[in-house]
């Protein structure tokens, strides 16, 4: 008997408890549902941010990054000492370890030519082999190098990009002649004074995007085109122009 009135005692003392705080029950309710709905805002943005990090012109460029870390001894300059043995007419090191065809985007984080730039580039590359067939059958390829990385090299002189333009000057020059050589030039697509830019490896000017066009197919041997930027009025039309830029038709042949 004793422990039943024990266990009565006990329930006799819930349910007194829960008629007495009846009234904080509809509080809590209340405070859950607003916090719910206050939660909603951040959630939703945090969620909204990471589609756009995702998305972004960075975190797509990314993907072909040659870092500019280790200096000498980058990827940056693997990639640019592999062209520039092809262009004096060594390719085979570019062909095995990079491809026979690429472009070489020189783009930066704050640039919003290259975000522009970046729909064209992403639309080529998903529909590289239906939509948009190169002539020559080759998978599409880019490298990209970020005029505006941070390095352990970096010093308040001197970016890591700095000292890259000051040891590649040769491989800028280089470039500037093609770009002048080339029909796009010849088209009036380029201006003289942005081929300067690139010529004069002037950092404080440079241009970013730069895109070039490495080609070693055929009679090709190196640098075959110079852009900065990407024509077009939408993606499409923007793939459509590096299209044309990879199979050097369109405003890439003198009209």
């Amino acid at each position: 008997m004793a422990v039943l009135r024990a266990i009565g005692a006990f329930f006799a003392k819930i349910w007194r408890w829960i008629k007495e705080t009846a009234w904080v029950q509809p509080l809590l309710i209340v405070g859950i549902i607003f916090g719910l709905i206050f939660s909603i805002k951040p959630i939703v943005d945090g969620f909204n941010k990471l589609a756009e990090k995702k998305s972004s012109a960075e975190t797509y460029y990314y993907k072909f990054q040659q870092s500019l870390v280790n200096g000498t001894d980058s990827d940056a300059d693997k990639l640019t000492n592999a062209i520039w043995s092809g262009v004096e007419g060594d390719a085979e090191s570019v062909k095995a370890n990079y491809g026979e065809k690429f472009f070489l985007a020189y783009v930066s984080e704050s640039c919003s030519s290259c975000k522009e730039a970046k729909g064209g580039f992403e639309t080529l590359e998903e529909h590289f082999e239906d939509t948009f067939k190169p002539n020559d059958g080759l998978p599409f390829k880019m490298y990209t190098i970020f005029s505006d990385e941070v390095t352990s090299d970096t010093t308040n002189e001197q970016t890591a990009f700095v000292q890259y333009m000051d040891r590649k000057s040769y491989f800028f020059e280089e470039a500037a002649s093609a770009g002048y050589n080339s029909d796009y030039f010849l088209n009036g697509k380029i201006s003289e004074s942005d081929l300067q830019t690139v010529e004069s490896c002037d950092p404080e000017n440079f241009l970013t995007p730069t895109i070039l066009l490495v080609d070693f197919t055929g009679s090709n041997s190196g640098i075959t085109e110079v852009m900065f930027g990407v024509t077009g009025d939408n993606d499409y039309s923007k793939a459509e122009t590096l299209l044309d830029c990879w199979n050097h038709e369109g405003d890439f042949v003198l009209k």
